[in-house]
């Protein structure tokens, strides 16, 4: 078991689900509003706070930075959570709104992978992880399983799907994983080669 850190992101957020908090929990800009709306009192609030409207509540600790900055406010989070020993974190409200915040908390995600963090990005109804030289179980769920080359390729397994993969290589100039389901009471993806980005999208009931 790692230590865990939960980085509460500021991406458009209805709600998420608690089971998923835990550890030390960071609030990073915005996150502090859904945070709070929650009823989770973070252990620490970052960023320039230019988007939250919530002010830190009292006993929180708090570190502000410009908003003239090279770093998001999640990556931000992340690499505080590094330099205190976390190496399992959870990114609530991480993924959907701005596509430029996406694509850049997905860069950082893969980041974290290569510093042999364990990571992940969750957002309304969806999930994001990477896979590399490894294997993963995904327990059936009602929605869209896609699995994409994030370098130039990857070699992916596939079992339990709609459409499965035996060792085959995917490219990142082409979108061959999109949209697959699990039919299976469970899916096995295998990344044999090169980083394999995984996207669960859960459908609304």
């Amino acid at each position: 078991m790692g230590k865990i850190g939960t980085i509460i992101c500021g991406a458009p957020c209805e709600k998420f689900p608690k089971e998923l908090v835990g550890g030390f929990v960071i609030a990073a800009d915005r996150g502090l509003d859904y945070a709070l709306a929650a009823g989770i009192l973070p252990d620490l609030a970052v960023g320039d706070f230019d988007s939250a409207e919530n002010p830190v509540p009292s006993g929180v600790e708090v570190m502000k930075f410009p908003p003239e900055k090279d770093d998001s406010d999640a990556l931000i989070a992340a690499k505080i959570a590094l330099e205190r020993g976390f190496d399992e974190l959870r990114f609530l409200c991480a993924l959907g709104g701005r596509i430029d915040h996406t694509f850049a908390n997905l860069q950082m995600l893969y980041n974290l992978k290569k510093r042999g963090v364990s990571a992940e990005l969750f957002g309304d109804n969806e999930q994001a992880f990477f896979l590399e030289n490894e294997t993963r179980e995904i327990p059936k769920f009602f929605g869209y399983l896609s699995v994409f080359a994030w370098e130039n390729s990857a070699v992916i397994s596939e079992i339990g799907v709609k459409y499965p993969a035996d060792r085959l290589r995917f490219t990142n100039d082409f979108p061959l994983g999109v949209s697959n389901e699990v039919v299976g009471d469970s899916a096995i993806i295998t990344a044999h080669s090169g980083a394999a980005l995984v996207l669960l999208v859960t459908e609304k009931q």
